[in-house]
């Protein structure tokens, strides 16, 4: 290798005495990401914090391509810029999937025939450079913040309103809200499918957030909670003295007080079928009439529907209006499960243990088992099942390291289980291999099916079963 570095001979005889050992706690307990890739992209290594930045252990990166595992989730790409110019380069890198800013050193290295052999990665959060635990610029704490960190502050709030905390950096996550977003400039009606806790809420306020409405109110409601009695005059109001209580002023309802916004109906399916009728008007003409009145009003109020049941099902059992189905589905979106993004799951749980963080002003980090086993668990219950997770892991454990023994009840036995199963599959493999071997004897020894048979006490019908199974093949 050149030296490049023009050591002088007693400072390079010095560096030789130090321990591999000294130099790997060095890399281990870099605040920023070390990695190191052959000139292919093969991982060699990568230090602990790689785990802020990606969502992967080390030890699971340095099984991975760098090249093409994190292909199009970070633009721009910085390799091929740094060995086309044959020097290190610094690149502002921006996340498509979490928009945040990384700051990437990327250093190629060469032999001594000028042979590419590896490539040097030093990546920082461009946040980090916004806030600092000691300024001179700012001495005393004190100090009002300067014009330029409120402006970068405030860039980052609009971002976070924009993406409206939905956190993660899995490819079907992206496409999802790629699509969502470029519906949410037009009035179409959009349906959100998908299963309990996956956050049909949030993308709903994601929708409306990126949309022309966004200055204008977003009002949720949630079908299910509301007694069948009460919802109509929820959604359209109701005149003064309408029915027995009603206030002597009148209400106004969700529908026109999200005019000109969105208003966004969770639980759909669970609306018995006078309001469904209701519903249907208003989404045909944009009007509809209050609980005891007779005047229609007319209100450009955004409809956005959510629901985890099969509302096609439901059609086809009588129980949920045809008519009201096509209208309310203009475009369908189905929110995918955490099990079917687990490169969600991490960024998901670290977020909300910064929030608990922050909440019971302490410090506690993930254990690299308890990161492996989050990413394992299906997760039936989704978002909501994590966070609460997160929740009990944060406020259970006294240490600054959340270990295996605070893993909620449902994780320690879903592991217990698959433990279960592995043991299962290695006494099995190691039965077959036994099955296997001793055939393959008594198929040498012996000269025929029937001598084998006599010699194992099988009958001649097993042993032709087993010499298929285990020799002829």
């Amino acid at each position: 290798m050149k030296d490049k570095f023009n050591h002088s001979p007693e400072y390079s005889a010095y560096l030789e005495t130090l321990s591999s050992q000294f130099f790997l706690d060095i890399l281990e307990n870099s605040f920023i990401e070390v990695t190191v890739t052959d000139k292919n992209g093969n991982v060699l290594y990568a230090n602990p914090a790689c785990l802020e930045y990606h969502g992967i252990p080390a030890e699971k990166m340095w099984k991975l391509n760098f090249l093409t595992s994190f292909q199009g989730f970070w633009t721009p790409p910085s390799a091929a810029t740094a060995i086309q110019k044959k020097h290190t380069i610094i690149s502002r890198q921006r996340s498509l999937l979490t928009d945040e800013e990384h700051i990437t050193i990327t250093t190629p290295l060469y032999d001594d025939e000028n042979n590419l052999t590896m490539l040097v990665y030093n990546t920082l959060k461009r946040q980090s450079f916004v806030e600092f635990d000691l300024d001179y610029l700012n001495p005393v704490s004190e100090v009002i913040e300067d014009v330029n960190k409120k402006e970068k502050r405030k860039d980052r709030s609009e971002r976070d309103k924009a993406s409206n905390n939905i956190v993660g950096r899995s490819y079907i996550l992206y496409a999802t809200l790629h699509k969502l977003k470029k519906a949410s400039k037009s009035d179409i009606p959009i349906l959100l499918l998908g299963e309990s806790g996956v956050g049909k809420s949030l993308v709903a306020k994601f929708i409306h957030d990126c949309s022309p409405r966004k200055s204008n109110p977003f009002i949720s409601i949630n079908c299910a909670s509301i007694p069948d009695n009460l919802i109509e005059s929820e959604l359209f109001g109701y005149v003064p003295y309408a029915f027995t209580g009603a206030s002597p002023k009148g209400k106004k309802g969700l529908v026109e007080m999200a005019n000109n916004g969105t208003l966004f109906l969770d639980e759909i399916g669970e609306l018995q079928p006078n309001i469904q009728v209701k519903l249907l008007d208003f989404l045909e003409n944009k009007r509809f009439t209050s609980v005891g009145g007779l005047e229609s009003k007319t209100v450009n109020t955004r409809i956005i529907t959510a629901t985890n049941k099969n509302l096609a099902q439901r059609v086809a059992e009588n129980k949920f209006r045809e008519d009201l189905y096509w209208r309310i589905n203009g475009i369908t979106q189905t929110i995918p499960s955490l099990r079917e993004r687990r490169d969600d799951i991490f960024p998901i749980a670290q977020y909300y243990l910064k929030n608990y963080n922050e909440q019971y002003a302490q410090n506690k980090t993930f254990s690299t088992q308890v990161i492996e086993s989050l990413i394992q668990y299906d997760w039936p219950g989704n978002v909501r099942q994590l966070k609460n997770a997160v929740e009990q892991m944060a406020v259970m454990s006294l240490g600054s390291v959340i270990g295996m023994d605070k893993l909620p009840e449902q994780l320690i036995a879903f592991l217990n289980d698959q433990n279960m199963k592995k043991r299962k599959v290695v006494f099995d493999d190691l039965v077959e291999t036994y099955k296997r071997t001793i055939i393959e004897n008594y198929y040498e020894t012996y000269e025929n099916v029937n001598e084998i048979a006599e010699a194992l006490g099988l009958s001649q019908t097993t042993a032709y079963r087993l010499i298929n199974k285990y020799i002829k093949k």
